[in-house]
């Protein structure tokens, strides 16, 4: 009876971990959830569409300038490699010319504004993640996710459209005294990311990639089919992001304790599980409860019943992808990326033009199911060298 007091109270205790990054994006994601489907109530398929065109733009500019710094350093952290200071001032220098070259070609304030502030606020989290600092990274997460909400409704009450982004970007600001604290207490030394240079080179190929397969989609679907149906699109593709929830929180929970070993494949397979059954459920409630809440949103239903199985590769890849990440065989996770980006674009083109919106639906579904395909041969390939860590674990 005591052994059996004992064992569930240690797994309670690696549940915590889990529990703190699990509640930060769940409460996140709901709130950036409900905070996107009211301004879509609120400014019908064409606005919506139109402000998801630019988001889209400053997000892909975000990623571009980041420099694939977030896995780096959760990995390295977790792993105590020093190397903070240089991915920091690498990161932020990097940040400072995206943003003027984006001023300079779009003017828009807002944009350059918000490529600063998503490569400070992602340098912070990251660094708590390595740290496994998930109470912290908690916080952090919800408060900001609070004020850019607050931020995005008066900004865009004061001016508008525009104001929603500019909202968006200086939510991310108050946690740069943070990083600065973070990077005063670090030695520069460039030597620590020479020496790692291909891992990182390769997560930003990886991050592009991924960015690209949620971005780009809307880069192209606007000139070809213009705002309204990208509207339609985007509140899907929403759906899709509330979806993938519970596989970002279990990636960003393990990654840092597969970097050190620990073997999480029961949880790994439960979340597939899971995964399944939200897809479902998406595809079933949906004819019921969207006509009901955007009645202006009529090609929505079509595309959330399609896209909502999405989710079940997906899962398979992010927890493939934690795996190989830890074990710095990032090569792979890039190639899978880059396979899901090839498919989704030209599905788009392809199967849009003869399907409409459908097509346009199954291009992602489609992309999903080739990534996993690949990460799981690959897997199933190297499953020698590349098992699911080395330390036991219950549970998680």
């Amino acid at each position: 009876m005591l052994d059996s007091f004992r064992r569930l109270k240690k797994i309670i205790l690696r549940l915590k971990g889990l529990a703190e990054v699990g509640t930060a994006n769940v409460i996140g994601t709901a709130i950036l959830s409900v905070f996107w489907l009211f301004i879509a109530s609120l400014l019908g398929t064409e606005g919506y569409g139109e402000v998801s065109y630019f988001i889209a733009i400053a997000n892909i500019a975000s990623v571009i300038a980041f420099l694939g710094a977030g896995k780096t350093l959760t990995v390295y952290i977790a792993k105590q490699v020093k190397i903070q200071a240089p991915i920091f001032l690498i990161s932020i220098t990097s940040s400072l010319v995206i943003s003027i070259v984006l001023f300079v070609i779009l003017s828009r304030v807002e944009i350059s504004l918000y490529v600063i502030g998503y490569v400070i606020f992602g340098l912070v989290t990251h660094d708590l993640l390595g740290l496994k600092l998930y109470k912290n990274y908690s916080k952090y997460l919800i408060t900001q996710r609070i004020l850019m909400v607050v931020l995005a409704l008066a900004f865009f009450y004061l001016i508008g459209l525009q104001g929603i982004i500019l909202g968006y970007a200086i939510a991310f600001f108050p946690y740069s005294f943070t990083l600065y604290k973070r990077f005063k207490e670090a030695k520069i030394d460039f030597s620590v990311v020479k020496s790692r240079l291909g891992f990182m080179m390769n997560i930003y190929g990886q991050d592009l990639s991924k960015i690209l397969s949620r971005s780009i989609d809307k880069l192209i679907i606007f000139p070809i089919f213009g705002f309204a149906i990208l509207g339609n699109y985007q509140l899907g593709f929403q759906v899709l992001m509330v979806l993938s929830i519970l596989p970002l929180i279990v990636f960003q929970y393990v990654l840092p304790r597969e970097a050190i070993g620990y073997s999480n494949k029961k949880l790994k397979v439960v979340t597939v599980v899971f995964s399944v059954i939200l897809a479902i459920l998406a595809s079933l409630l949906s004819p019921v409860v969207f006509p009901i809440l955007f009645p202006e949103f009529t090609e929505a239903v079509k595309i959330i019943q399609i896209m909502s199985f999405a989710i079940i590769p997906i899962t398979v890849s992010f927890m493939y992808n934690s795996k190989f990440l830890a074990r710095e065989k990032s090569r792979y996770v890039i190639i899978g990326s880059m396979i899901f980006l090839s498919i989704q674009i030209s599905g788009i083109v392809i199967l849009g033009e003869i399907y409409g919106i459908i097509g346009i639906a199954f291009s992602t579904v489609l992309g999903a199911i080739s990534e996993a395909a690949f990460l799981t041969g690959i897997n199933h390939l190297k499953k020698d060298d590349y098992k699911f860590g080395t330390k036991k674990s219950s549970f998680v």
